[in-house]
């Protein structure tokens, strides 16, 4: 839609304290929360500065915040529009605790990118604990939204473990295909995540530029022997998630004992 914001624009909010800048960051931050949706046009810089007396700078700095923020989307020549909102992504899922947003999303929208088997790189065979240049296997899936790519999940597995996994349906989480499969029952992980900027490779298969934020998790899986399983790395476009973990206190009681045990 190229339509711009239609009048009255929202106030100004904050005292003589807060910078101008920022009062027009929240002011156009409520008109996109509760006035506008997805694909809506804001007003140009212009008619923000006619409209509240402000320079240019002042507004060009409020806009470039919330484009920053992944609320807004510039597009060269037609003007500044309103992002799709980001998907809120499960973290974990009580059926299954390796299971996250990207195993829980349709099947349709899950696609194969690559599978095969390479001599291990170093980084990675210091994760799984194994030999560099040991035989392991790669399964690179793609998860997209409307057809649009928005994360990209690549699993490390020692061949010694699976030795036919590339002959399995790849389309399915491999966490659970090792576990039904293969008897490689998980039974503990560690996970890491960070904010990283896309390279080359990532930015063409995820459709975004290069040195544009992506969010990284890294999770590392374990068996009742501690031995390493599988090396997941996930890929999300930063503009296209948000993410979610539901916490639970287990035992108020034993909490409060505790609590009273140390003061």
């Amino acid at each position: 839609m190229d339509q711009p914001t239609p009048s009255p624009l929202r106030a100004l909010r904050g005292g003589s304290s807060t910078p101008l800048w920022l009062q027009l960051k929240h002011a156009l931050r409520d008109l996109i929360t509760f006035d506008l949706v997805a694909g809506d046009r804001i007003p140009t810089e212009a008619e923000l500065c006619d409209h509240y007396r402000l320079s240019r700078i002042t507004v060009r700095q409020a806009v470039t915040s919330l484009v920053n923020e992944g609320l807004l989307l510039r597009q060269q020549g037609r003007g500044t529009f309103v992002r799709l909102a980001r998907q809120d992504l499960a973290l974990s899922d009580p059926g299954h605790f390796l299971t996250t947003g990207f195993d829980l999303a349709p099947a349709a929208d899950i696609t194969v990118h690559g599978a095969e088997t390479l001599p291990c790189p170093d980084w990675i065979a210091r994760r799984l604990g194994i030999a560099p240049g040991a035989p392991v296997h790669k399964v690179r899936r793609l998860l997209s939204r409307d057809g649009n790519p928005v994360a990209m999940r690549t699993v490390f597995v020692p061949e010694a473990l699976a030795p036919d996994l590339l002959l399995a349906e790849l389309d399915q989480p491999i966490h659970l295909l090792l576990e039904v499969r293969f008897g490689l029952e998980a039974q503990e992980a560690d996970e890491r995540i960070e904010v990283i900027t896309a390279d080359d490779f990532r930015a063409e298969v995820l459709d975004i530029a290069p040195q544009d934020p992506i969010v990284l998790t890294e999770r590392v899986t374990f068996d009742a022997g501690g031995r390493a399983i599988d090396c997941t790395r996930t890929y999300f476009r930063a503009d296209a998630f948000s993410f979610r973990r539901a916490l639970r206190r287990p035992c108020v009681k034993a909490a409060k004992k505790v609590l009273a045990a140390v003061t």
